[in-house]
């Protein structure tokens, strides 16, 4: 059962004409919300997207732009990171029984009515992040900085090849 959320990502393609459509949608923090796990703890972004419509298959080229909030991989303190991503999708109207499945097509059974397209602006919203997720230089919480220096600092030498050791060379970089 879809809830209100995924229907706002919804795109009836059924007796839709062959030509181009545009759509926008606003992302915030109760979509990331519906995710177990998810990294982003609240987002301000619009999905500007572009539908190509063909008789047997649709293109989708999106943009994302906004902000989302992070938690510091180095202070733990969450921050704004800006996003401005692109992505694409084909989608193909083909039955598919066999379980085959592509990263750059997707296939939706003739007889669907409806693309739901929050899956795909959400992992492309998380590929789009950094792997390292730091504030800006200085900016972190001092506080923070403070505590991990005086425990990295105060540790005996042979300690300091643990992965710990490798944090003082994070937080000095």
């Amino acid at each position: 059962m879809m809830n209100s959320i995924d229907r706002e990502f919804v795109i009836s393609v059924k007796g839709l004409s062959v030509g181009k459509h545009n759509y926008s949608f606003r992302i915030e923090k109760p979509f990331f919300d519906e995710y177990d796990n998810s990294q982003i703890i609240n987002a301000s972004l619009v999905a500007n997207v572009s539908l190509l419509r063909e008789i047997s298959w649709i293109g989708l080229e999106s943009e994302i732009e906004g902000e989302v909030v992070v938690e510091c991989d180095r202070c733990l303190e969450e921050f704004s990171l800006p996003i401005n991503t692109k992505a694409s999708l084909i989608v193909k109207y083909e039955k598919r029984d066999n379980g085959f499945e592509s990263d750059e097509v997707l296939f939706l059974d003739p007889s669907e009515s409806e693309l739901n397209i929050k899956q795909f602006l959400y992992d492309y919203i998380c590929l789009s992040l950094p792997l390292q997720r730091v504030h800006p230089e200085g900016k972190c919480n001092p506080e923070m900085i403070k505590i991990l220096t005086k425990s990295l600092t105060s540790e005996k030498p042979e300690e300091l090849n643990t992965p710990l050791g490798s944090l003082k060379d994070l937080i000095n970089n």
